[in-house]
């Protein structure tokens, strides 16, 4: 058994704290691991300094990556993204990695303002959004599927969970790699969100409120684009923590070209003993 990491880093990216897992660990191992790390570091922390999603780094199959992250689940998460740039990109200004849910490999470059700006899977349609039952908009992206509800934003964090849940169950995605459910304010032409996360945590699904999650602002970002049939430009948007990320969307014909954009905290970084 696996009693210690020897690198680990703990990671925020505005929020949604990621343990990022440097040692050559068995993919077999990683959701043990993963559930490990998270009950250890999480102890008696409160929630806002908790760890919400581990990774793996491990070694690229295509030789034009650099570098590969795998998240437990194996799903897709933008956050992750953004950690693994700041990670591998400290003496580079940009690099591609192969990441976890997407079958594309994606490019990550540092700005001169200190951003890290990563590429999302290419998301591809025709036509209309798709609905759930309820009439929310579904933007399937790679290894994450998000739901967009610009509705119900000021209900309290129970209200929220329970009504995700009943989405969730009721368009049968209790399956799925992962599923946010967003709900969305706008104000201005800012807008903040309240992510709620359904994955695999560990060794069992769960579904939990993000502080942040850069998914779900890629998806608002291909959501306004998709309306307008424009390019968007840095578009802001809060997130729980308080924090904003940034989303750029270009389209060419059906495609949407996504970068992801913020800055990422190094809370820790070195060895690590499991419990």
């Amino acid at each position: 058994m696996i009693t210690k990491i020897k690198k680990l880093y703990i990671c925020y990216p505005s929020g949604n704290i990621n343990a990022i897992v440097e040692d050559n660990i068995p993919k077999r191992d990683y959701s043990s691991v993963a559930e490990r790390i998270i009950n250890t570091y999480n102890k008696n922390k409160p929630v806002e300094d908790q760890v919400e999603q581990v990774a793996f780094i491990d070694k690229p199959t295509n030789k034009k990556a650099i570098s590969s992250l795998s998240l437990s689940g194996n799903e897709f998460s933008g956050n992750a993204v953004l950690c693994l740039g700041t990670l591998k990109l400290k003496n580079k200004k940009e690099g591609k990695f192969q990441i976890s849910g997407s079958k594309q490999i994606l490019k990550i470059f540092k700005d001169d303002n200190g951003f890290i700006n990563g590429k999302m899977p290419m998301f591809e349609f025709e036509g209309k959004i798709n609905q759930t039952k309820e009439g929310y908009q579904i933007i399937p992206l790679q290894g994450i599927t998000q739901i967009l509800v610009f509705k119900n934003f000021d209900k309290n964090d129970l209200w929220l969970k329970n009504e995700a849940q009943k989405i969730i169950k009721n368009n049968g995605l209790e399956k799925s790699l992962a599923v946010v459910i967003d709900f969305i304010n706008k104000e201005n032409n800012i807008f903040k969100i309240k992510p709620y996360v359904y994955f695999r945590k560990g060794l069992v699904y769960e579904l939990l409120r993000e502080t942040a999650c850069g998914s779900a602002t890629t998806a608002i970002g291909i959501y306004l684009s998709f309306l307008t049939n424009k390019s968007i430009q840095y578009q802001k948007v809060v997130q729980p923590s308080g924090d904003s990320l940034y989303i750029s969307v270009g389209k060419i014909n059906n495609q949407f070209e996504s970068y992801l954009s913020g800055k990422v905290k190094i809370l820790y970084q070195g060895p690590f003993d499991l419990n």
